[in-house]
């Protein structure tokens, strides 16, 4: 039975890792001819640069890796390897490439004129895919904040309705259900459209992802709990969202402070791969000696990491070593990848001025395109926030107002005398008291959905750390427990205060 549950999840689960990979294959595949092209420069031979390339901790290098077992155990020459995997691979463009890359290697071009050729057009092609990604995402973005107002107001209709007329239960439930699926659709469509790209880490590098894996660990099991148990007690559930947004805001707060530093850093590591090249270049020294005359006044983001960098270089530790604890404290997974590819090629022998410069290239490329997402999601996400209160605040008020107004008419129409033959208040009124009780228990959990998918939509239009989402949900949790712990008390207040 744990077998048969176990295939089930894995056949669930594999469809979405097919469409993940291949979701990043753009991403992937300028970094795989991008190290690639470095490598080969420096004169590695064919065997090495296959062997590297497949290797690499990225999707395209499946492919790779294929071609490298066709050689070694089936024997074949790597042109015929190329195209054997070429003509089996689902993605069109690898395919193009793999077969592309064995007429090639058949008509004897070198390596590194065709891979430095391939990587430049990559790029020119992962530059206009990325900026038709960022016109889309741009155009949802707007999008979901009017699906959101919409799902917002087919809600209020509905609570308004029921002063007019009686509405069946489930046409208020499928009012409901409608603004859960607007929603949904919304957050799926910023997924769909927005870039797919890996900007952090995978492990825990920089001092403040250290941090926010060590607070993760603690309180997001703690805020599950507290929720809960505020919850069995039957405590006021804006309470219970305070209490969990003032748990999981201080990670999110972490790791937004450290998405800034990544991004700042990022912008520098393609500055300082080029000038420590030219540095090689220029004076015919190693990269050891070149950092200690790199004038690091120049450095602003990256200096205090260089400057650890030269003091465990000098201090006689291996260069390997050194490097990856550089790599570590950026944090960035751009600075592991163009570091990486630079580091690789001058220990296979290449020349360092030019392995720095074509690193460079692509380190800056890519800092330039998440730039310019920098500029569309930053302010999606401050959008969404301010959206969320005004329409949590919005529901919340209007369907505390109209309980209390249908609790005022229900008091009244108990306190009028029964005469035979009079006409009720209720059948004046036209009031559907248990319809909006429906609606009414339908509030706060539609308030928990757009607290969860206003927190999500950011993140997903900013890329980096899916722990970035603690930093939204901790916002947008806080003001919907404050409007749900404040505003019935508010719309109870402006009914007494017209009684007196």
């Amino acid at each position: 039975m744990l077998e048969g549950l176990t295939k089930k999840l894995n056949s669930f689960i594999e469809p979405l890792r097919k469409n993940q990979r291949k979701n990043m294959m753009s991403f992937d595949l300028l970094y795989q001819l991008s190290y690639m092209s470095v490598i080969a420069a420096g004169g590695v031979p064919r065997a090495q640069i296959f062997e590297r390339a497949a290797k690499l901790p990225c999707t395209a290098a499946d492919y790779f890796n294929r071609i490298e077992l066709a050689s070694k155990r089936l024997k074949y020459d790597y042109a015929q390897a190329c195209r054997l995997v070429g003509e089996s691979a689902e993605d069109e463009s690898i395919k193009a490439l793999l077969l592309r890359f064995s007429s090639s290697l058949i008509s004897g071009e070198p390596e590194a004129e065709f891979l430095a050729r391939e990587a430049e057009a990559q790029a020119d092609n992962y530059d206009n895919e990325y900026g038709r990604n960022l016109e889309a995402m741009k155009m949802w973005t707007d999008a979901y904040v009017s699906l959101i107002l919409s799902a917002v107001l087919v809600i209020i209709i509905g609570i308004v309705s029921t002063m007019i007329w009686r509405i069946e239960t489930g046409l208020i439930i499928a009012m409901a259900f409608i603004a859960i699926m607007t929603t949904a659709t919304g957050v799926w469509l910023i997924y769909v459209v927005s870039p797919k790209e890996t900007m952090v880490l995978s492990w825990a590098g920089s001092r403040e992802q250290q941090i926010a894996r060590r607070l993760l660990r603690y309180t997001l099991p703690l805020a599950v709990i507290f929720g809960l148990g505020l919850l069995i007690l039957k405590i006021n559930m804006g309470w219970a969202l305070l209490a969990a947004a003032a748990l999981v805001f201080p990670v999110g707060f972490v790791m937004t402070a450290d998405d800034q530093k990544v991004t700042r850093r990022d912008s520098e590591v393609g500055t300082f791969l080029r000038s420590l090249g030219g540095v090689c270049a220029a004076l015919g020294t190693t990269v050891n000696s070149a950092l200690n005359r790199l004038d690091l006044d120049s450095i602003n983001n990256l200096r205090v990491a260089v400057k650890a960098l030269r003091t465990r270089l000098v201090a006689g530790i291996k260069s390997r070593l050194c490097w990856s604890r550089f790599i570590d404290e950026t944090g960035s997974e751009l600075t592991n990848r163009s570091v990486g590819m630079f580091y690789d090629a001058i220990d296979m022998g290449g020349s360092a001025g030019a392995a720095g410069y074509q690193a460079s290239l692509y380190a800056s490329k890519i800092a330039l395109l998440r730039a310019r997402r920098k500029t569309v999601a930053g302010p999606f996400r401050w959008l969404c926030i301010a959206m969320h209160g005004s329409v949590v605040v919005l529901l919340i008020f209007v369907s505390e107002v109209i309980m209390a107004f249908a609790g005022m008419v229900s008091q009244a129409q108990q306190s009028l005398p029964r005469v035979s033959g009079a006409p009720s208040m209720g059948s004046l009124t036209s009031f559907n008291l248990s319809g909006l009780e429906v609606m009414h228990s339908l509030v706060i959990p539609l308030v928990l959905i757009f607290t969860v998918a206003n927190a999500i939509a950011p993140m997903l239009a900013d890329g980096g750390s899916k722990f970035k989402i603690f930093f939204n949900l901790g916002v947008t949790a806080a003001i919907s427990g404050l409007s749900i712990v404040v505003l019935p008390t508010v719309a109870k207040a402006l009914f007494l205060s017209a009684e007196m």
